[in-house]
């Protein structure tokens, strides 16, 4: 069966049964609704977790609800049925293979395909190409609702200004390139600063998140475009009449869409509630925006005098490496920073997550890969790190930065530093948080001096272990004082959420490894259960990042009290100023718990091997850094064999009701936040920014 040309779509003929693969939004909706007023015959097969199985029950459509990973179950059903044409409707989440769970069929379909096409417009097209194999025939969206396909030119009463243009051409050409890399549609640009870009979370998270970061001035524009090369029949750009509402909320003024390639639902809604609004929509076709074609040049010169020109133009380029989501919100400030100090011109390129991401890094690899804890949790994973490593060394070779700057995780960025050395690399080397050899295994020391040229660190003696063996190491101070974690809004975030005022909340952190989360949420869930027993009112959040949140997710679904799941900085802020208490996985996330003044309790379990290691290597008397930093026993630790349901509910329980415990606690960590915060007055990343524009401008 030869495939469609989406450019020209024919809708299927309307007497054959059609299927609907349907996912998040109101997209799939209309599809349904649709074909209902059409008298189509409609299948509808929705995905679990994304779709609202519901909706298609009252439109009185027949509908199988099916895992991502069910390709096997799907095509019996479509086949069962008599069903061989498809329309793909609704926004999917990247999956993991964790979230995947796949079935006979689809584990065949990943081993052929790869997980590197699980994702974005390579999973699309792997999936569509395994559809037309199967004699099956997929349809895009705009077949069946022709209407909206976004139109080019101003919508409604309001133009964009020459200002506004000069952002849309800025978001056209950075979506352009995020999306020549298969990593979203949406970017929002204001007076000519890019404020975020979509990754994996979606345009609604990615307005929420520029709220937070508008500029004084006019305010910024929406920019969405489809991705070059991509296969139309599915994850057109889609807006909405909430796109506008968002995009007002987001304090921007205007949204611009790729006319002919954007799915605009209920256009002239849409236009009407911009004007009302004061936001102009506008369509924009390739042909306008892109510039034209420059005409031939002579070859540029064997040496690539011309192309160094122009880096030099843009300014240097500095290659950041963060392996976990807490080095990824440490990457994102000093990125923000040294642009501050450099006047903008500088480049990045790098290894990086969400907050990296908001700022316009398109990471070379998936950060979740690298995020292990562990001794012996880290050998299974040994060879696929090895590759990882490799992989990252010759980016760096063929990217020629001025600068290499690991951040943290040790483990992986030590290695990728210890091979650039052994290649013989000449660009200089920082690494950022030094590894903790005054916890553990201090003859690291020499390692890290033999590796890196200059080390910045948290902690004010670090730099004595290190300043002896020759390395240049510069205390900039702990990032978490500017992590904004004392801003929360807990009034607001409670609102927003549901959550009566006088409810007690209990915020859950189980960590941002795999690792650590798989083992400690069963326990995490037994201990909520335990204290939800005895106070009916409790309600729950918990706090995630993105190297984690399908798993989190799901196994949050059946705990046995309302609990919220968030992410971002800001969400997680807002939860810990709502929250009563917390309940969290040993790590830093106890000093932004400090920081916002909330009394909790840490608990932690690894590989009972790794624990036995670890005690034989550590002369520490705490695990947790607010205990360290205070050399006493401020927050309680339940660790390995302590962390079980009954102690944890007994720990926590008193924080939650207010006893004398809590206020102990309470006023042990603002001595502790005097200590971190100091008098100094100069934020950690200006003072890690300072140091690296040094080695760029030695």
């Amino acid at each position: 069966m030869a495939p469609l040309d989406p450019a020209r779509p024919s809708p299927p003929d309307p007497a054959t049964p059609l299927a609907l693969i349907a996912g998040r939004g109101d997209l799939p909706r209309r599809v349904a609704a649709r074909c209902v007023a059409d008298g189509r015959p409609l299948h509808v097969i929705v995905i679990r977790d994304h779709g609202d199985p519901a909706a298609y029950a009252a439109l009185g459509l027949p509908s199988v609800t099916l895992r991502l990973g069910q390709g096997g179950a799907a095509l019996a059903y479509l086949r069962r049925h008599g069903v061989r044409d498809l329309v793909l409707a609704g926004g999917v989440r990247r999956p993991s293979l964790t979230s995947l769970w796949p079935d006979a069929y689809t584990t065949r379909f990943v081993a052929r395909v790869g997980m590197r096409a699980l994702g974005d417009d390579g999973l699309l097209r792997a999936v569509i190409r395994q559809m037309e194999a199967e004699g099956l025939r997929v349809h895009p969206v705009h077949a069946l609702l022709g209407e909206a396909l976004g139109s080019p030119g101003v919508q409604g009463v309001t133009a964009p200004d020459d200002a506004a243009w000069t952002d849309i051409h800025r978001g056209w050409a950075v979506a352009g390139a995020l999306g020549a890399a298969d990593v979203g549609q949406s970017v929002v640009v204001q007076q000519g600063v890019v404020l975020g870009v979509e990754a994996v979370e979606g345009t609604d998270a990615l307005l929420d998140r520029c709220t937070g970061l508008r500029r004084h001035g006019p305010g910024g524009v929406l920019v969405k475009r489809c991705k070059p090369g991509q296969d139309r029949r599915a994850d057109l750009p889609t807006l909405g009449p909430e796109t506008v509402g968002m995009a007002h909320a987001a304090g921007l003024r205007g949204i611009a869409y790729e006319a002919g390639a954007t799915l605009v639902l209920a256009p002239e809604e849409m236009a009407a509630q911009a004007d009302a609004l004061g936001l102009f929509l506008v369509g924009v076709t390739r042909d306008e925006i892109d510039p034209p074609a420059a005409p031939a040049a002579a070859p540029p010169a064997a040496d690539g005098a011309e192309t160094a020109a122009a880096d030099d133009e843009a300014g240097p380029l500095v290659y950041v490496i963060a392996g976990e989501p807490s080095g990824d919100a440490l990457s994102a400030r000093l990125m923000a920073a040294l642009r501050r100090r450099l006047d903008g011109r500088v480049r990045f390129a790098g290894i990086g997550g969400e907050a990296m991401a908001e700022l316009g890094l398109v990471s070379r690899l998936d950060q979740r890969e690298l995020a292990i804890m562990g001794f012996f949790e880290v050998l299974p994973r040994a060879l696929a790190l090895k590759r990882r490593i490799a992989e990252t060394v010759a980016d760096i070779e063929a990217s020629r930065p001025a600068v290499v700057v690991t951040v943290d995780s040790w483990g992986f960025t030590g290695r990728v530093a210890r091979a650039l050395k052994a290649r013989g690399s000449t660009v200089p080397r920082v690494h950022y948080v030094a590894p903790m050899v005054w916890a553990w295994k201090e003859t690291r020391k020499h390692a890290v001096a033999a590796r890196v040229d200059h080390l910045l660190t948290l902690w004010p003696f670090e730099c004595a272990y290190f300043s002896p063996l020759g390395l240049a190491c510069t205390h900039v101070g702990h990032a978490v004082v500017e992590s904004g974690a004392d801003a929360g809004d807990g009034p607001g975030f409670r609102a927003m959420h549901g959550i009566p005022s006088a409810a007690p909340v209990l915020v859950v952190l189980p960590g941002s490894r795999r690792t650590e989360v798989g083992r400690l949420l069963p326990v995490f869930r037994a201990a909520v259960a335990r204290l939800a027993a005895e106070r009916p009112g409790l309600r729950v959040v918990v706090p995630t990042v993105a190297t984690v949140v399908d798993t989190v997710t799901a196994a949050i679904a059946d705990w046995p009290v309302p609990t919220t799941v968030v992410r971002g900085a800001a969400a997680r802020h807002d939860a810990f100023a709502a929250a009563t208490a917390a309940l969290a996985a040993s790590g830093t996330v106890s000093l932004e718990l400090a920081m916002a003044d909330v009394p909790h309790v840490l608990a932690y379990r690894v590989n009972p091997l790794s624990a036995a290691l670890f005690r034989a290597l550590t002369s520490l008397r705490h695990a947790g850094p607010v205990n360290i930093l205070m050399d006493r026993a401020v927050v309680p630790e339940l660790l390995q064999g302590a962390c079980t349901p009954a102690a944890l509910a007994a720990a926590v329980a008193p924080l939650l009701d207010g006893d004398a415990a809590a206020t102990r606690q309470r006023d042990d960590l603002k001595a502790a936040r005097h200590r971190l915060v100091g008098t100094e007055g100069v934020a950690p990343s200006d003072k890690a920014a300072e140091v690296i524009a040094r080695v760029l401008k030695p």
